[in-house]
């Protein structure tokens, strides 16, 4: 009879502990699923993580973008010459083949690069009042981004060497560049091309212009 009692009171502590959940604040995970893309839970991204293999991150620079400061390509019809053998005073002189158009690269007023002719054959229509007189001679300045065609009654762009050479400065060969701080002047046999950037000049017995 005592072993059958014994026997009821397991089988009913049993059950009791069977009915009973874990404990409130215990660490038993949970095992509900949360359905894919219910609210309020949180999805994996699909996103490659930054700097995996085939991802973009924000400093790597577009290999199908020129960059906007390239330098502009040398034309390969000149060939650049030493600016030193035409320095004097602190300004750059030089004269064509042919000593009719003098040109200097000026570190003092007016500043910048002009040229101008000794004699010419035609005269733009944009100088009206120029001839070739001594007081009156064809002329074109380049400085701060402004090219412009003017007379002059003064040697302004004539070198005149301290050796006690002739005037106008040291040759400029044609087929030769001459560039000094940001100004690039060439020499052909059409004449002397000055250029900054986008401005500059051109200037012969036959032709004058800016741009």
């Amino acid at each position: 009879m005592r072993a059958t009692i014994m026997m009821a009171a397991v089988v009913a502590l049993t059950g009791v502990l069977a009915a009973c959940g874990p404990e409130q604040g215990s660490s038993a995970p949970s095992t509900v699923a949360q359905p894919s893309g219910a609210p309020g839970t949180a999805q994996p991204s699909s996103a490659p993580d930054a700097g995996s293999p085939g991802s973009a991150t924000p400093d790597s620079p577009d290999p199908t973008v020129v960059p906007t400061d390239s330098p502009a390509p040398v034309d390969s019809r000149f060939t650049p010459v030493d600016a030193s053998k035409y320095r004097l005073d602190g300004s750059y002189f030089f004269q064509s083949p042919t000593g009719n158009i003098m040109c200097g690269i000026l570190a003092y007023a007016p500043n910048g690069v002009g040229c101008q002719l000794a004699q010419t054959n035609h005269i733009t229509p944009k100088l009206p009042n120029c001839t070739d007189a001594p007081n009156r001679k064809v002329a074109a300045h380049l400085y701060a981004g402004k090219s412009e065609l003017l007379c002059t009654s003064q040697g302004i762009f004539v070198g005149i060497p301290q050796d006690g050479s002739a005037a106008g400065g040291v040759v400029l060969n044609y087929g030769e560049s001459l560039t000094v701080d940001g100004y690039t002047c060439t020499s052909s046999s059409q004449g002397v091309r000055c250029t900054a950037g986008d401005h500059g000049f051109a200037i012969s017995a036959d032709d004058q212009h800016t741009f």
